[in-house]
């Protein structure tokens, strides 16, 4: 017997419209534990004023919430009141008196044949309960904020599995993309918060969890291949933007040409259906169970993209395909929003030990509840919108006992020694990073990239997010120092003309080489006292066979300033087919060195990026263009999109003459 509430719709137990897709008469049977009586309640919409044109209003709620968002996504009002008829009518006729009784029950499974998959996907949890103690004129609380959770595609006895399994380590793999045109998101945060509720829910673990994460370049051929790697996740979870029935991916990157300076060349958006999703994750199938989906309309369809078929959620279909848990979102949300959310699902399921519904109550509730969110606001949407289905959904849990072995072994030295520490914050230049972490990849055509770009732009803010994102994933890095600007050498950097040693010239980098790698020290070390071209000999054999290696030079172009040296060092490190992976950062484009390495140009952000840096970075300069101030527009044009400028101008608004002043030198006058 089942330890959950079940709410069912037999075979036999309903009439179907088939013109209009919807039953037009059905009997809910409600079983409870503990021996609790069973309950049924008969619903005929023959009997109900307007019933069945009201049953087909509301398989058309989704398309109602986007029209109502397109016209004036500012009508929070507007949002609730469609929300709230929809509620009253789900609640007083749709399920009748078994409404009452499935408060604050926890997790009810629902199961019901599936000629009923769009019935079963109507927002049941907005059915509205008063309690004693409301007034009379109240409108109630919705199920779902009244402890229940529905959990949907619940079509079988389930196996008894959790999400522990003896002896294996709790492997959770997250991925995230941003599509180029799509509406900002901070990816960054949302990767830091979940990685760090992940890690901290499991910290007290035999062993804690292997997380995974990849961001950048995270299109069709990136989700699969990652899936692929090990097909061996228990947990997978997806952040982008998503449409009714699919998700917004990044687009793969197209082939560039060979040749000196290959320039980005990066499609926009890939619209990856629930059939194409399914078989890039079929090879987790097995172990997977749980597949977290933080993406718009997930969990739910529109009618106006369905062109007449039946409406099957792309997590409905996941759940069935995969054969495993999946949390959605059946409405849009927040970014802001999605990242509480995730991090408390985490925190209680991990953490807390509790069973996924349960979870997934404590995480709408948190994130709810946030006084800093706009969807406080909005409790009826932000109550309906996440979703869970799954056979086995009701029951998955996550325990201590999920592994009795060690750590993974990491292939190779981490060499990094310090990285410069990732911005704070970090616009994400999606299209830039997308093509220079595939450019750097093992498996990417290209040898590495070239991040070029005036003062302020920030290619080293890019070089360091990359190479962390490395370090993460168990990649081993290597972090050559920009240097300081010095007078360029003119003695021809060769054999026959050396240049005086110091730090950044190729002898530097030799002995920084030798300390990262201690078995090639001595080869190195007597590199360095040999004539040209025994040095660059030298580093491309101690190299060779590190494919998995990144090698990061920052400050390229001062580097070859200061050496030239380093030019025929670059090209043969460049040409070598299974040397490290090369990432350079220049302000200039570096022409005829290394022509291999893809050419990455940053330029100045877009007004809608410039938003959240001003927010973050530059409060006080934020202030003052909220407030029209004359002065602070002018610096504003004058950064003309220049992320470091703006920064630079927010110090100088402390005084309102130290802003004048760096208006009148920046601006030429």
């Amino acid at each position: 017997m089942d330890r959950l509430t079940v709410l069912s719709i037999r075979q036999g137990q309903f009439v179907y419209d088939g013109e209009r897709g919807l039953p037009v008469a059905w009997t809910w049977t409600l079983e409870r534990p503990g021996g609790a009586p069973v309950l049924t309640h008969t619903v005929r919409l023959d009997r109900i004023p307007g019933g069945r044109q009201a049953l087909a209003d509301l398989r058309r709620l989704p398309q109602r919430i986007r029209e109502l968002r397109a016209r004036n996504p500012g009508d929070l009002d507007g949002f609730e009141d469609e929300l709230r008829r929809a509620g009253e009518w789900l609640g007083g006729k749709g399920l009748g008196r078994l409404t009452k009784e499935l408060t604050d029950v926890g997790e009810v499974a629902m199961r019901l044949p599936p000629e009923l998959a769009e019935f079963e996907a109507l927002p049941w949890e907005l059915a509205p309960v008063r309690r004693e103690s409301e007034a009379p004129e109240s409108s109630g609380v919705p199920l779902a904020l009244h402890g229940t959770t529905l959990v949907r595609g619940v079509r079988a006895s389930p196996r008894g599995l959790t999400g522990a399994v003896a002896g294996r380590r709790l492997r959770v793999l997250a991925l995230f993309s941003l599509a180029e045109g799509t509406l900002p998101l901070d990816l960054t945060a949302h990767r830091d918060a979940l990685r760090a509720a992940v890690l901290a829910g499991t910290a007290g673990w035999e062993v804690a969890a292997h997380v995974r994460t990849l961001q950048f370049g995270v299109g069709p051929t990136a989700l699969g291949e990652t899936v692929g790697e090990d097909g061996d996740w228990d947990v997978v979870h997806i952040v982008c933007h998503g449409l009714p029935g699919g998700l917004l991916l990044e687009r793969d990157q197209a082939e560039g040409g060979e040749g000196e300076g290959r320039r980005l060349d990066v499609d926009s958006t890939s619209f990856v259906g629930a059939g194409e999703i399914g078989r890039l994750l079929a090879a987790a199938r097995g172990r997977l169970k749980l597949l977290c989906l933080t993406a718009c309309w997930s969990g739910g369809e529109d009618p106006a993209r369905s062109a007449g078929r039946p409406l099957t959620s792309l997590a409905a279909r996941l759940a069935d395909e995969l054969d495993c848990a999946v949390v959605a979102m059946r409405f849009p949300v927040g970014n802001d929003f999605a990242v509480r959310f995730d991090a408390a699902l985490y925190q209680g399921l991990l953490g807390k030990g509790w069973p996924l519904p349960a979870a997934l109550r404590y995480a709408l509730r948190t994130a709810a509840d946030d006084p800093d969110l706009p969807e406080r606001a909005l409790p009826l949407l932000s109550a309906c919108t996440p979703v869970l289905f799954g056979t086995d959904a009701p029951y998955l849990t996550f325990t201590k006992e999920s592994s009795s072995i060690g750590p993974l072994d990491a292939p190779g030295p981490r060499m990094a020694g310090p990285l410069p520490d990732p911005p704070e914050p970090f616009v994400a230049r999606e299209q830039e990073m997308s093509a220079a972490r595939a450019a750097t990849s093992p498996s990417g055509a290209s040898r590495g990239a070239v991040l070029h770009g005036a003062a302020g732009l920030g290619s080293t803010s890019c070089a360091a997010v990359l190479a962390h994102r490395c370090q993460q994933e168990v990649s081993p890095v290597l972090w050559h120092p920009r240097p300081e600007w010095a007078p360029p050498v003119h003695d021809g950097g060769t054999a026959a003309g050396r240049p005086p040693s110091h730090p950044h010239s190729v002898d530097g980098f030799l002995a920084h080489l030798a300390h990262r790698l201690p078995a090639c020290e001595d080869t190195l070390d007597m590199a360095r006292e040999e004539d040209w071209p025994a040095p660059v000999e030298a580093a491309v054999g101690c190299l060779a066979g590190r494919p998995d290696l990144l090698l990061v030079l920052d400050g390229a172009d001062r580097l070859l300033c200061q050496d030239p040296r380093w030019h025929p060092l670059l090209d043969a490190l460049a040409g070598t087919a299974d040397a490290p992976r090369i990432l350079l950062t220049s302000r200039t484009e570096l022409p005829g060195i290394a022509p291999s390495l893809l050419r990455v140009p940053l330029g100045p952000l877009p007004p809608a990026r410039l938003l959240p840096l001003l927010t973050a970075a530059a409060p006080r300069l934020r202030a003052l263009l909220d407030g029209n101030d004359e002065l602070a527009w002018c610096a504003y044009d004058i950064a003309a999109g220049n992320p470091g400028l703006l920064v630079e101008a927010d110090r100088a608004a402390i005084r309102r003459q130290d802003l004048r002043n760096w208006v009148r030198i920046h601006g030429g006058d």
